[in-house]
């Protein structure tokens, strides 16, 4: 009888060999809370269009190596809210900075989390409770997910395919009609089935700002839109969206609720079509790293000048000073480098996730598909820390708001040095290859 049962255990595939959780969290604001993306805003938000949520899939291998993807309705989690998730996680659950990544929609009709984009908005004092109050609930609310999808792990398959969406439109193009344009149209999807062969999760990515709407009701903009018109389609299932390298891209025309449903349903139907298709089993062993990386900055601003923009500069380069100004050290020094998050989840050879931080252009996403494979490497941004936007070679050197003029709302000291790429680049592939051992 145990010749019989092992014999039975090595027979079935690998692909098989998995245990997954899965959660969702409402993180929809109860009171009226400043909103995310726009510098233009002048007043809290008005209702409810959409419910947001944070989501968290459980991954466990055959080896027992566990990790854990969150997904949110939200603009992003900067370092400091990251490292409040990670370390509790750590402390409940016994999950090392390795096997959490934290990804968010970027969408512009989300509260305000933290300091992310502090220097963006025009808030005042009186609204700075309410933001709190809801960054603290989310923390907790996320350690939460994290906490109940491990307590969800069940025998699971796991499958791969990839289809395309075509409504992501490099923006840089609408007023630099001489430059160039890529987009990454395509749309990466991950199946989790449960003993029944239902769907359990299914996650899916686009590299596209969700930036259709931009009026006081919060709402998941089209990734909210897709993630519910999924979940219909898939009754039991969980729909986590992962932004990819769309800090360039628009979806475009936009500004109506029925462009945002439509870029949805169309998000929604791409996801079906991969689905239809034969999907590749994915296997493991799940190998996971995380590292960061000092990205220089070009230039770092005196006292002087940033005292001289304070008294001159424009509403949203004054706050920027100020900003800076208030975390100048006595001695006027600024950070001149910041540590970018690199994370590379490898599952077998099946795939591998290279999980990127801050606001990342298309570039990064074609190079590095390009460089590992197109059929099995998926490009995230948006994850860990949204601190800035992080620009290729390319478009530092064409500069514009991408380029560099992002760096103001984001309060970071100047543009990167032009070794921020190659430096990206090279922490990637050192993660893929300690990764890559079977």
């Amino acid at each position: 009888m145990k010749t019989i049962l092992i014999v039975l255990v090595a027979a079935l595939p690998l692909a098989a060999r998995w245990k997954a959780g899965v959660s969702r969290i409402d993180i929809t604001p109860t009171e009226p809370v400043w909103m995310a993306g726009y510098g233009n805003r002048t007043k809290p938000s008005e209702g409810v269009r959409q419910k947001i949520w944070v989501k968290a899939l459980a991954l466990e291998d055959n080896s027992g190596a566990r990790a854990v993807l969150v997904t949110s309705d939200l603009l992003g989690f900067n370092k400091e809210m990251s490292e409040a998730v990670s370390r509790r996680a750590r402390e409940k659950y016994k999950l090392e900075r390795d096997k959490i990544a934290i990804n968010s929609s970027h969408t512009h009709s989300a509260p305000v989390t933290g300091m992310v984009l502090r220097p963006a908005y025009p808030i005042t004092p009186e609204h700075e409770p309410a933001i709190q109050r809801y960054t603290e609930k989310l923390l907790n609310q996320t350690v939460d997910a994290i906490g109940a999808a491990l307590a969800d792990l069940q025998p699971a398959t796991l499958s791969f395919g990839q289809s395309n969406a075509g409504f992501a439109a490099n923006r840089r193009r609408v007023s630099l009609r001489h430059l160039p344009g890529p987009v990454d149209h395509d749309v990466p999807v991950m199946v989790v089935r449960g003993g029944d062969n239902k769907a359990r999760a299914i996650v899916f990515g686009y590299a596209c700002h969700a930036t259709a709407l931009s009026d006081y009701q919060i709402n998941g903009d089209w990734p909210g839109f897709a993630q519910a018109v999924i979940e219909k389609a898939n009754p039991g299932a969980a729909a986590l969206f992962v932004a990819g390298a769309g800090a360039d891209a628009n979806p475009l025309p936009r500004r109506t609720v029925e462009l945002a449903e439509h870029y949805g349903m169309v998000a929604a139907e791409a996801v079906a079509q991969a689905m239809k298709a034969k999907m590749v089993p994915v296997a493991g062993p799940l190998k996971t790293a995380f590292q960061t990386v000092d990205l220089a900055f070009a230039q770092i601003p005196t006292r002087e000048e940033l005292e001289r923009r304070v008294a001159t500069a424009d509403p949203p380069a004054k706050r920027h000073a100020k900003f800076l100004l208030d975390r100048m050290t006595p001695d006027g020094k600024l950070w001149d480098r910041y540590p970018y998050p690199v994370q590379v989840w490898q599952f077998g050879s099946a795939l591998k996730m290279i999980i990127l931080g801050g606001e990342l252009v298309v570039d990064y996403s074609l190079r590095l598909k390009a460089q590992y494979g197109w059929g099995n490497t998926w490009i995230a941004g948006y994850s860990n820390d949204v601190f800035a936007y992080i620009p290729s070679v390319r478009v530092l050197k064409e500069g514009g708001y991408e380029g560099g003029g992002a760096m103001i709302p984001y309060g970071q000291p100047g543009p990167f040095h032009p070794a921020v790429e190659e430096t990206i680049i090279e922490m990637v592939e050192r993660l893929v290859k300690r990764t890559a051992g079977q």
